[in-house]
């Protein structure tokens, strides 16, 4: 019980950031927010809180940009915290997809109000997944929880800008501040690698 303790409040956390974002004047882009998230104290360097973050930062940057109300955002975070917890531990290695990567169709979905039996935005969900995994699958493991949602936002950008016709801001550059301790980076074979000094 202890982590699923851990993950709840983590998940709480998350939320906080999102919902503070959302009610601000603030620019912040989804890597911006993402950031934060990754930056709570005690979040792991690689957990699944980030299924959560991935799906919970685009609803926040979309929501926001669309302007919609904040009680419509609170459901629809409150959906994708349900849904992101049903993806386990290592289901990148274990099943075969990574959880940042179904994030993104979480995201599609909630956003989208899709169904199992709905027509067009079904298969906006899924693409959603399948490009993310498509996205990350251009590098090798082992798996970097980091990495590969910097590298989900990047497929999500391209894919919310195909399908739901609105653009989110990128940042200038998109560096990892996260390689330090990190056993399973793979420096400057990683897009985002930035060499530490100290």
């Amino acid at each position: 019980m202890a982590d699923e303790v851990e993950l709840n409040s983590f998940y709480e956390k998350i939320t906080g950031i999102c919902e503070d974002y959302f009610k601000s004047d603030d620019v912040k882009t989804a890597w911006d927010l993402a950031e934060y998230c990754m930056d709570i104290e005690g979040i792991p360097m690689h957990h699944p809180a980030h299924h959560y973050i991935v799906p919970a930062v685009l609803l926040a940057v979309c929501h926001r940009g669309q302007g919609s109300g904040i009680e419509q955002f609170r459901d629809d975070l409150e959906i994708a915290s349900t849904r992101a917890k049903n993806v386990l531990p290592g289901f990148c290695g274990w099943y075969g997809a990574c959880g940042c990567c179904v994030g993104v169709g979480i995201f599609m979905s909630v956003y989208t109000k899709t169904d199992p039996h709905s027509k067009e935005s079904w298969s906006w969900a899924n693409r959603s997944t399948a490009e993310a995994l498509l996205k990350i699958s251009e590098y090798t493991g082992p798996q970097c929880c980091k990495r590969n949602t910097y590298l989900a936002l990047e497929s999500a950008e391209k894919i919310i800008a195909e399908f739901l016709k609105m653009d989110i801001e990128h940042p200038a550059e998109v560096r990892c501040k996260y390689n330090k301790g990190n056993k399973n980076c793979k420096g400057r074979k990683c897009p985002f690698f930035v060499a530490r000094t100290a």
